[in-house]
């Protein structure tokens, strides 16, 4: 296997720990920007954005856009837990990574345009209205596609993950494959269809639960690698 110095076992944890507050701090602010005690996220008309006020929106847009780039720490902190796996393991899943949250933080952009027609067509009067449901339906068209490249992005990571980590080659523990980002967001999924009461407090944040619980665990196996020479 290959190992690691000290210096490298810092740097693990160090950047372990800026990717848990990245994605956090992301996840604080989408909740912010989405939570509706109604829930309805699955809505295709966003009723949800009605019941989220201007104040939210706006700290909730800005704290978001502005720590998803933090995620780019998190998969360079994959990349090299999986570089004992092989080099062209720990490239892909930085490539795919970097790639899925850049497009990431392009559709968390735009969720506040969906959230401003939502809330004007609300106020509108009724001549105007199907103008802003025109608008609506050309936006989300242009916004939804883009979360499903990042699930798409995430699912081929997360397999890649599982492969590195079954291998038994990689820091991390077998039973973390449990902990993947894909199996955690499957989880968060299921909770909102079966217990929605429950639910409905963590699907606006979703991805972000399932990359704080991963980076967290990933952190910790960081913190149990035994140092070359040690």
């Amino acid at each position: 296997m290959l190992e690691y110095d000290a210096q490298q076992r810092r740097m693990l944890i160090v950047s372990g720990i800026v990717a848990i507050v990245g994605a956090l701090i992301t996840g604080i602010g989408e909740f912010t920007f989405q939570f509706s005690p109604r829930g309805g996220y699955e809505g295709s008309e966003y009723l949800y954005f009605l019941d989220v006020s201007p104040a939210r929106l706006t700290w909730g847009h800005f704290i978001s856009v502005l720590a998803a780039p933090l995620y780019l720490v998190g998969y360079w902190h994959i990349a090299q837990m999986l570089r004992p796996v092989g080099r062209w393991l720990s490239t892909a899943v930085f490539g795919f990574g970097v790639y899925a949250f850049v497009i990431g933080d392009v559709w968390l952009g735009g969720r506040v345009n969906l959230a401003l027609t939502v809330q004007a067509r609300e106020a509108a009067s009724d001549a105007v209205k199907p103008l802003f449901s025109t608008l609506l339906v050309e936006l989300s068209a242009h916004n939804e596609p883009l979360i499903n490249v990042v699930r798409v992005l995430v699912l081929i990571v997360s397999l890649l993950l599982i492969y590195g980590i079954v291998s038994g080659r990689s820091p991390y523990p077998r039973w973390l494959v449990a902990f993947t980002p894909i199996v955690v967001l499957i989880a968060v999924f299921l909770l909102y269809a079966m217990a929605p009461v429950l639910g409905v407090y963590v699907l606006p944040a979703a991805m972000n639960i399932a990359h704080v619980v991963f980076f967290a665990f990933s952190t910790w196996a960081a913190t149990k690698i035994q140092v070359a020479g040690q």
